[in-house]
């Protein structure tokens, strides 16, 4: 019985070979979207799950006022580790895992990501696998380091790499105690290589927030206790005396707070508790491929439907040979079944093809047999595959298997209104999908070349941004650095900052500064006196540093427009400002430039202190030199300077990049997302188009006796196509009005995402509705063209 179904199904499929391609095809295309998407949404959600252990690892952030510190003080993983009974382990660690630290060997130099300094216990919160080495306490001794199997074969090749030693900045030898394995799923970090804090006991004080406190729970503790219990031994340590002795119960309700937080690390990547993720992204694309395979799903139902109104008298004769509705129903849901069963098979071909353009474009490793997830994909993939047959066969199986079998066996296949309304509904349906995906495609184009466009208050061009790695470089030498870079052809230039505009990982966190007895929180920078020249940014008030005692030893400073608007700041006004805890060393405010953007555009321009120096109680260092270069020859310019830089840093090659390529990267997550919703709106138009077009073939082809009919009595173009195409227009129009409120409300919703974005204005939605209608009356007008343009005689020969 099954074999005889299976051949019915594949010779009907045959009969209607057109029908059924363009069906299959369109619904192959959304599938494959659809399954790309959930593959990316999974590799999201299994950020830092790659171990069971890692459910009881938090990180410990602090709040303070109007700002989120992620850097927390040195001594607070161990406070958290004696006091609270909830803390299994606690850590502390230094991490800038994208910068790229020098590594040399004997036999070998490389710079390489992913490189934390760490206390002892790092691994007792961590669950990194040690596989060769000291497994207890690989860190317990001075100046050694645990290494990735990765790390282990670029500098030792085949060898064991226990015992020997590794030199960081060509300055600090470790020991080399274990090898870990690398982390089988994404994190948050991203760990190579792990060394003992070299500087662990002269940092070890309550005034340094360079380290980020990591804690691992106890088992079966609830993460609200957690939290709690860690915010009030803070708080009774260290800010009872600050708040007067309050009571911990007390001070939680007196408003906004300063105090500890936690984020646990499987909601770091996705839903932090303060600050911006990735996951806004991922659900809008999700969204939008769950739509597009709803389009696909649709369009699938009505061209069914089509297709198989021919099919009537055999349900008629069915029916009379004695089989039931219910069994006709199932054989109509089988064929819909095999039908996606070839389209899921195209859409895993188009999968493999499309893969590794998105895992090129996104920088991650996608794969549908990826270990770890293939269960949970497997289980996705069927319950998509039902879920897909359902909404593609329910319908039609239901209307077909109600044909009254009296009429049809007569010739009558009308259903009345009931059924033209539902595929009426569906049309209008697949178009709002087709609509919304036309304004999306619209609006992410437009805030692109907003942001693109939008002046950033400075110039990056021919400015090469080079990382110094010798803190000497930076400060103590930086003038005989200057003079020697000056003097090569070309270069115009030089400066240095601790803030770099196109710096992926600036640090955003403020400064109390005083003015006036009052405490303002603002960005501190430290640059020199050439900074505002090499960039070209413009000054508002006052004027720019010199080469005064006051400027060259952190006497005097230079604010943007945004911190004088928050100081209030009046050009001739004696105005200063001072440090933390700085009242002593008070700073001139002598000048005030106009705004810059440093951090892209979803963040606001903060308000910035720059000084020269680090002679004010607060010392800063980082960031890099920067070198302006002119239109001449700028390679060999760049020729030049690294030629020079062999001799002021010989130990390290020097890494540099243009700064103009650098601040594009803010960009390069918005332009992806821009590539993906083209493309998933010109598929969606694509597969109701076609949809449409087949649609009205077949019941344009229905009604070929009557417009011959109509063409003998004198209906010309125009009356045709009123007669055929109103009705389309109008479920278009449908569609677009109930488009435009849901595409405003999404579009409103991811603009709010930017500190700097376009206005939502009524002529993109206008675009847009003009977009589908002049496509949609193209696509059905071919058809009114091609049937007033059919012989005649040949429709009517048999009346």
């Amino acid at each position: 019985m099954l074999g005889h179904y299976l051949k019915l199904s594949f010779r009907n499929i045959r009969r209607s070979l057109g029908y059924s391609l363009v069906n299959i095809l369109g619904l192959s295309i959304g599938v494959c979207s659809f399954l790309i998407l959930l593959l990316y949404l999974n590799y999201e959600l299994s950020y830092d799950r790659w171990h069971p252990d890692l459910e009881r690892v938090a990180k410990v952030s602090l709040l303070e006022n109007e700002d989120v510190l992620n850097s927390t003080q040195a001594p607070l993983a161990a406070l958290l580790r004696e006091k609270a009974s909830v803390v299994e382990s606690a850590t502390n660690l230094s991490r800038d895992e994208n910068f790229e630290t020098p590594l040399s060997t004997p036999e070998k130099r490389i710079v390489q990501k992913g490189t934390i300094a760490a206390d002892s216990l790092f691994f007792k919160v961590f669950p990194y696998e040690i596989i060769a080495g000291e497994r207890n306490g690989p860190l317990n001794r001075p100046n050694t380091v645990v290494i990735s199997e990765n790390i282990a074969k670029k500098l030792f090749g085949n060898e064991s790499p226990i015992g020997k030693s590794i030199k960081f900045f060509n300055a600090l030898d470790c020991e080399v105690t274990a090898v870990m394995k690398e982390a089988t799923g994404p994190g948050h970090m991203n760990v190579e290589i792990v060394f003992r804090n070299p500087n662990e006991k002269n940092n070890y004080h309550w005034g340094n927030y360079s380290y980020l406190t990591y804690i691992k729970t106890k088992p079966a503790v609830k993460r609200g206790d957690v939290e709690a219990t860690i915010a009030k031994i803070f708080y009774e340590e260290r800010l009872k005396t600050k708040h007067n002795n309050k009571s911990y119960a007390e001070f939680s309700v007196s408003g906004p707070q300063e105090g500890l937080f936690l984020d646990f690390v499987h909601d770091i990547h996705n839903f932090p508790r303060y600050g911006s993720s990735n996951i806004k992204t991922v659900s809008i694309l999700i969204v939008l491929a769950a739509m597009l395979l709803i389009a696909g799903t649709i369009n699938f139902s009505n061209l069914s439907i089509a297709a198989a109104l021919p099919r009537a008298k055999e349900i008629g004769v069915k029916k009379v040979l004695g089989s039931s509705q219910k069994r006709l129903f199932w054989h109509f849901m089988g064929e819909v079944a095999i039908q996606c069963g070839i389209a899921f098979t195209i859409a895993a071909l188009l999968l493999y093809l499309a893969l590794p353009y998105f895992n090129q474009q996104f920088n991650v490793n996608l794969s549908l047999l990826k270990n770890g997830i293939t269960y949970t994909i497997a289980v996705q993939l069927f319950l998509s595959f039902i879920v897909v047959v359902i909404l593609s066969g329910l319908y039609p199986a239901i209307f077909l298997t109600r044909f009254n079998t009296t009429k049809v066996l007569k010739g009558d296949y009308s259903r009345g209104k009931n059924g033209v309304v539902f595929r009426n509904a569906l049309i209008v349906l697949q178009f709002v999908v087709a609509t919304f995906f036309i304004y999306s495609v619209v609006v992410v184009t437009k805030q692109l070349d907003y942001m693109q466009t939008r002046d950033k208050g400075f110039s990056g061009e021919q400015i090469l941004r080079i990382q110094a790695y010798k803190m000497s470089t930076r400060e103590e030498g930086f003038n005989a650095l200057q003079s020697r870079l000056m003097q090569i052809k070309g270069v115009e230039s030089v400066s240095k900052s601790t803030k770099i505009p196109g710096d992926k990982f600036n640090d955003t966190t403020t400064v109390a500064f005083k003015a006036e007895g009052k405490v303002y929180r603002m960005s501190s920078v430290k640059v020199s006196k050439d900074f505002f020249k090499t960039l070209n940014i413009n000054l508002d008030q006052g004027r720019l540093f010199d080469d005064s005692y006051t400027d060259q030893h952190t006497r005097s400073a230079i604010i943007n427009q945004t911190a004088a608007n928050k100081l209030g700041y009046k050009n001739g006004k004696q105005n200063s400002i001072a440090f933390p805890d700085c009242d002593s060393i008070p700073l001139q405010v002598v000048g005030v430039v106009e705004d810059f953007n440093v951090l892209g555009m979803e963040q606001e321009i903060q308000p910035t202190v720059f000084t020269i120096g680090n002679e004010a109680c607060m010392f800063q260092s980082g960031g890099a030199i920067l070198v302006k270069i002119n239109n001449g020859d700028i390679s060999g310019t760049v020729k030049s300077i690294r030629t020079e830089w062999k001799d002021i840093e010989p130990d390290f090659d020097m890494k540099y990049s243009f700064l103009d390529d650098d601040f594009q990267q803010f960009f390069d997550t918005h332009i992806r997302l821009q590539r993906i919703v083209s493309f998933f709106g010109i598929t969606a138009i694509v597969i109701s188009l076609i949809g449409l077009f087949a649609l009205t073939a077949f019941l344009i082809g229905q009604r070929r006796k009557e417009i011959s009919v109509r063409r003998v009595l004198g209906a010309d173009l125009v009356d045709l196509g009123l007669l055929l195409g109103k009705n389309y227009i109008r479920l278009i129009i449908l569609a677009v009005v109930i488009a435009v409120p849901l595409s405003w409300w999404v579009a409103e919703k991811w603009l709010d995402g930017f500190a700097y974005r376009i206005d939502l204005s009524g002529w993109l939605f206008g675009l847009s509705a003009v977009g589908i209608l002049v496509t949609v009356a193209g696509t059905v007008g071919i058809h009114i063209i091609r049937v007033s343009r059919v012989n005649i005689s040949g429709d009517l020969r048999d009346e």
